[in-house]
């Protein structure tokens, strides 16, 4: 399909704009200021908010992510949840005194509950700065706070940047871009990080392993079963139920010796790194690997799942 499909050559060049119901207006790229959208936006507005929105999309997917994974971690630790436990008490300790929360003499659940509540404030906050900026080098922060694109919380970053481009709002091509800096950081010292640190600290700290890569880890006398996407609770529970006993005698049952586990995509490299499990593919493999006939389930989640799998 990639090869029979060429990219658009106007959307390649960012110079169509399909904010408002006046358009889409259509500008040439080759002679860029000869004219300007219906609202009269020129190619530079047009462009720096259509790039703004892929930022704006890119840090709400890592966002939700790590909301997520910080809300199963509230559950753990309020005991709504049995089924997992914290697994690294060193990294939720390290975490916590990177933030400044008190651990001297307290209990890890303490510490757990304070670390939640102070990490919600990724999310939550409108002003001030996310809580991960005390993580930032002294100079780097001192630039972000130079330059103002210190996050002040993911949500009002992106709620922010969506609104400015909309039509009518924000026309300023370079003031869009600086959004864009505050967005992104918001992201990668936001979402992304809580998503990470929460992970380790549940599903224990990814080490080196010796482990297979690529599709030849498919065997062909197991049930092969592959886990793709990026929320790690689903592929530790998979672990959990291909290793238990009865999972195994059902799969001895229908003939096979056993049940192949393989990861692919991004929550296939965290458990690469946690247990070892063999690493199918990436994400440009997901259809080549079923397109083998040996895989028998590919159990997936939220992200990276293109709709030509399903």
């Amino acid at each position: 399909r990639a090869a029979d499909m060429k990219a658009c050559p106007i959307g390649a060049d960012s110079a169509c704009c399909k904010h408002c119901f006046m358009g889409p207006c259509r500008l040439n790229s080759k002679d860029p200021y000869s004219k300007v959208g219906v609202c009269g936006a020129t190619i530079d507005t047009i462009a720096s908010r259509n790039f703004a929105r892929m930022v704006a999309c890119g840090g709400a997917a890592h966002t939700d992510h790590g909301m997520s994974m910080l809300d199963l971690f509230r559950d753990v630790v309020n005991g709504k949840i049995k089924d997992y436990q914290i697994k690294d008490e060193v990294k939720l300790v390290n975490v916590a005194k990177s933030i400044d929360i008190p651990v001297e003499g307290r209990e890890i659940l303490d510490i757990a509950k304070d670390l939640y509540a102070e990490l919600e404030r990724t999310y939550t906050q409108v002003e001030g700065e996310i809580p991960f900026a005390k993580r930032v080098p002294a100079k780097t922060l001192e630039l972000w706070r130079k330059y103002n694109i210190v996050p002040r919380g993911a949500m009002r970053e992106i709620m922010e940047i969506m609104h400015r481009t909309h039509m009518g709002v924000d026309q300023d091509y370079q003031n869009l871009i600086h959004q864009c800096s505050r967005t992104a950081l918001a992201d990668g010292w936001g979402g992304s990080m809580v998503a990470t640190e929460i992970s380790d600290i549940l599903f224990g700290t990814p080490t080196p392993h010796v482990a297979g890569v690529n599709m030849g880890f498919l065997k062909e006398d197991q049930v092969n079963i592959i886990v793709h996407g990026h929320e790690p609770n689903l592929f530790e529970s998979m672990i959990a139920a291909c290793n238990d006993p009865g999972m195994l005698e059902k799969a001895k049952a229908a003939g096979a010796t056993g049940v192949n586990l393989l990861g692919m995509c991004c929550s296939g490299a965290e458990v690469l790194g946690r247990h070892g499990v063999p690493h199918a593919g990436n994400f440009m493999s997901t259809e080549v690997v079923l397109a083998t006939g040996a895989v028998d389930a590919m159990a997936v989640d939220v992200q990276c799942i293109m709709q030509a799998l399903v």
